[in-house]
This record gives structure tokens, sequence and C-alpha cells, in this order.
């Protein structure tokens, strides 16, 4: 009996038959976590694209419509599925810049510096939504909230 027991042990150390499961079974969990994570993660990204689209939604409204507070939150609210809100709309009058972008200015008659043209009438469209997480993550909060900010000359 002792020869036998020599060669059993041999046979078991060669036979691989069941690594791989108990291989799978240890990272399992870990590209669990990861699939779920990158779902979270997607899901976020979109839920921002969404709002950002419904800020441009509000901006497009006034380039081609008018300035009417009313529409152009409808356009914001109603621009995608997700629920979104209209934040702060406004309009201002305010003239191009290299650095900033625009520079507001209070009195429209007074041509701009570096242009010496009158100042354009720009409006401004902020959205505001909340993304949920799917799941829920130790240590983070349940919900993002995600704002995005559009802004047009219109004059």
């Amino acid at each position: 009996m002792t020869t036998r027991h020599p060669r059993f042990f041999k046979r078991l150390r060669r036979n691989a038959s069941g690594a791989s499961a108990a291989e799978f079974a240890l990272v399992l969990p870990i590209l669990t976590v990861l699939l779920f994570g990158a779902v979270d993660v997607s899901g976020l990204a979109w839920a921002q694209m969404q709002v950002g689209a419904a800020a441009r939604a509000g901006a497009t409204y006034a380039l081609t419509h008018e300035y009417d507070v009313t529409a152009i939150t409808s356009a914001v609210t109603g621009a995608t599925g997700f629920p979104v809100t209209a934040g702060d709309i406004s309009q201002a009058a305010g003239c191009p810049n290299d650095e900033s972008g625009i520079t507001l200015v209070e009195d429209a008659a007074i041509p701009c510096p570096d242009s010496g043209e009158a100042p354009g009438e720009y409006v401004t469209v902020n959205a505001d939504g909340t993304y949920n997480t799917i799941f829920g993550w130790p240590g983070l909060p349940e919900s993002v909230d995600l704002s995005a900010r559009s802004q047009v000359r219109i004059s």
C-alpha cells in the first residue's frame, strides 16, 4: 500500500481539471463589480449628455425664435426623455472675449473694446438633472446632481 500512495499523489498533482473553475470562482466577484460599475458610470455619462442636450435645446430655441422664458423652459424640459429642469435663463448684452468667451456689459450703447462693434445680446440657459445610481455603492452617494450651461448670441 505504501507504493500506491505516491503514484496517486503524483497523478493528483498533474491533474488540473478543476483549476480553471476555481480560478473563475475567484475572479467572478471582481468582474461582476467591474461590470456593475461600468453600467453605473455609463448611465451617469448618458445622463450628463441628456442634461447638456436640454440646455442646448433651450439656447437653440432662443436663437431661432425669441427670448421667451416660458417657451425656453418648455424647450429645456421637453428636449429629452431624461427628467431635466430649467435653471436660470437670462439675457444680457456682452462682447466677445478671447480669454473667457463673453464679457457681459452693463451699457449696450458702449462699443466693445476689442472690436469696436456694438455689444450683442446673449441668452444663457442652465439645465439641471439628477442621476440616481442603479446599484448602491458603499461610501458613494446614491444620486448625483448634474448641470449644464449653454450660451448663444441672438443678435
